[in-house]
């Protein structure tokens, strides 16, 4: 699904996300599964979590007509839906985007053609005077009231002075795609072909924490408001990611649940067991010079890691093939007799551990926009 523009942590604290998608918000688990939530009835182009407050949540997107749907501002312990007056219709913001700041609750950043600032909870909107060209995502500092950060095409950008002049913060000129305050005094960035950085707003001291990710990029990222280690990302194409230490090693949302050290493990050991023989140690193939090799029953076990084509099949086609095998060759016999439902999850947690960023986020559906990449 291309059309995730942002996302958050769903204040209900179950493990779920909040997806802001061309066709509403949606609510998404890792089971793999997503249900609209209305209201609102638009495409939500912009959602933030109060930093201050983790249970409000504030939405922002277009509806049917190409108008502003407005700012609406959610609070869990009502659950209720509540319109800021004078940001809908035709005259309202279409913000992409939105920043809230951890200094000031009611200060507020987000994204409509420039970049806007409200410093009345959204109530009003003002664009900056001087702004970055081409500005694809804005964070407003955690520590200092008249910084702003900016992520562009070209580069990554900073303003100590509330938007009036801009720096360059990351060196060097390659796009940055997002950048978000994150909570400790820290902020972090995803710059192209580079990977996903991080400094403390005291010294701005970028290092790279997480890179890997090939040709493709970031959109959205957020932390996790009860474990500051978790953040969760959109990939460009749509596919959501999680990683459970700081950015350094990323993992598919969809099947996170099964993705623990221990069931990794224990799939790698079913793995070897009943799966190596055919389909080579560490997922390589069986053949594995001759993707296309064939023997009297059809094509040889192909391999399961980056080499070949495993990622081009959602979870639930991999189980099933294990599950059911599979008519390519019939030396893949169904699974179902002699694996639990248990221990096929477990080895499919294993088979995408191998797998790397790009393949985790062009898996499935994904992988017919990705091979024109």
């Amino acid at each position: 699904m291309q059309s995730v523009f942002s996302l958050a942590v769903d204040p209900a604290g179950d493990g779920a996300l909040l997806l802001g998608t061309g066709y509403g918000l949606l609510r998404a688990t890792p089971d793999g599964m997503a249900q609209v939530i209305t209201p609102p009835r638009a495409a939500i182009t912009g959602i933030a979590t109060d930093p201050n407050d983790p249970a409000r949540l504030l939405l922002n997107g277009i509806d049917a007509t190409g108008a502003a749907a407005g700012l609406l501002i959610f609070d869990q312990k009502t659950a209720r839906w509540t319109a800021t007056p004078g940001t809908q219709g035709e005259n309202g913001s279409k913000l992409t985007s939105l920043s809230i700041s951890r200094l000031d609750g009611e200060r507020m950043a987000g994204i409509d053609k420039t970049i806007q600032l409200s410093t009345d909870g959204g109530l009003s909107w003002e664009p900056l005077a001087t702004a970055p060209e081409e500005t694809l995502a804005v964070a407003l500092s955690g520590t200092s009231p008249s910084r702003i950060f900016a992520a562009t095409v070209g580069g990554l950008m900073v303003s100590e002075d509330n938007g009036q002049s801009w720096q360059q913060s990351y060196p060097g000129d390659a796009p940055a795609t997002v950048v978000t305050s994150l909570s400790g005094g820290r902020v972090a960035a995803y710059i192209y072909r580079t990977g996903l950085v991080m400094a403390d707003e005291e010294t701005l001291d970028w290092q790279v924490v997480g890179s890997g990710f090939q040709d493709r990029y970031l959109r959205a990222l957020v932390e996790d408001p009860s474990s500051p280690e978790t953040l969760y990302a959109v990939a460009d194409t749509g596919a959501i990611l999680l990683s459970r230490d700081g950015g350094a090693t990323w993992i598919s949302f969809e099947g996170s649940d099964l993705a623990t050290p221990d069931r990794i493990a224990a799939g790698k050991v079913l793995y070897d067991d009943n799966c190596a023989s055919c389909h080579g140690a560490g997922g390589i193939g069986e053949a594995p010079d001759d993707p296309e090799a064939r023997d009297e029953f059809g094509f040889k076990a192909p391999a399961l890691n980056d080499a070949m084509h495993a990622w081009h099949h959602s979870d639930a086609g991999l189980r099933a093939t294990i599950h059911e095998g599979s008519p390519r060759n019939e030396r893949m016999a169904a699974w179902q007799e002699v694996l639990s439902d248990e221990e096929i999850d477990s080895i499919l947690a294993y088979v995408k551990s191998t797998w790397s960023i790009r393949s985790l986020a062009c898996q499935g559906a994904r992988h017919m926009a990705c091979l024109g990449q």
